[in-house]
């Protein structure tokens, strides 16, 4: 269980209860067996997730505390108690709507400037241990909060997939920095992503351009694309089985959609090349 969704017995509920003086606390009285309660929890559990540690989920089994649930008077499952500095503001009956539920959240949770510096600030910790795959779905979050105009916010989403090497998607980020912001850093980022390029070309790879070119068989695209992934070209991969999958989806009994999933999977669900060719793929499929 993560430190931000917590199961509530008599033994830690004040406790709880006294740390909303400082994190604000969702208390939901539900029941396994009860399929308002579960599918509420779950959709409890998803926010939980999408603002980690900016609330913490408390959830109280009634089937279980039951002292705890006629101590609260509850009567109606699901129910939810919205704490903030250890009063409690807000209360509600029932699985209520998700557009009612982020009306009756944002009484707690931080307004989008502060949202956009906590997801940046949370970016930073995990970047000082090298932790990049949690580091950027929180850039990219907080980069969108701002609209895409907080031009320190991308300079570091860029830097991090500089890092690991991911060429492509640092490039599309500096490319949506505007004019007025291409400073030194910006030029300095330009030349890092220029060297990566070099160092990606490898002879395999202009060998097996080469033979493409000459004789553009399915058997060296896949070579190529396998290549051209390893060295973290992924666009370039996908694009390449991309114009095969377009011509027949089932090309080489399938080899070729396999291994343009393969790719997408690989590469992960934050990285913008991702949507965008999992989109494409979608287009051909429906």
């Amino acid at each position: 269980m993560k430190n931000y969704i917590i199961d509530i017995n008599e033994q830690n509920l004040n406790e709880i209860l006294q740390s909303s003086q400082s994190t604000p606390l969702v208390l939901l009285f539900h029941m396994p067996s009860d399929q308002h309660s579960v599918e509420f929890t779950a959709l409890l559990e998803s926010y939980a997730e999408k603002y980690q540690s900016q609330f913490i989920l408390g959830k109280i089994n009634c089937e279980i505390e039951q002292l705890i649930a006629a101590q609260f008077r509850i009567q109606t499952l699901p129910t939810t108690y919205l704490f903030k500095e250890a009063q409690a503001i807000d209360a509600f009956q029932g699985a209520i709507p998700e557009q009612d539920l982020k009306q009756r959240l944002s009484l707690i949770l931080p307004k989008e400037e502060e949202e956009e510096e906590i997801k940046f600030n949370l970016a930073l910790d995990f970047l000082a241990v090298d932790d990049y795959e949690n580091a950027l779905p929180l850039l990219k979050e907080a980069w969108d909060i701002s609209e895409h105009k907080n031009s320190d916010i991308a300079f570091l989403y860029a830097e991090t997939y500089i890092a690991i090497k991911r060429i492509e998607p640092a490039q599309e980020i500096l490319n949506k920095i505007p004019l007025q912001d291409r400073d030194s850093r910006w030029h300095g980022l330009q030349s890092q992503i220029e060297l990566l390029l070099k160092a990606a070309n490898t002879p395999e790879i202009q060998q097996l351009q080469a033979d493409f070119e000459k004789n553009p068989t399915t058997e060296t695209a896949l070579k190529l694309a396998l290549q051209l992934h390893q060295t973290q070209r992924n666009e370039e991969s996908l694009a390449l089985l991309f114009n095969l999958l377009k011509q027949d989806l089932n090309i080489a009994n399938g080899e070729v959609k396999q291994q343009f999933l393969s790719i997408l999977s690989a590469i992960g669900s934050h990285d913008p090349v991702t949507h965008k060719y999992r989109r494409l793929l979608y287009s051909l499929l429906y």
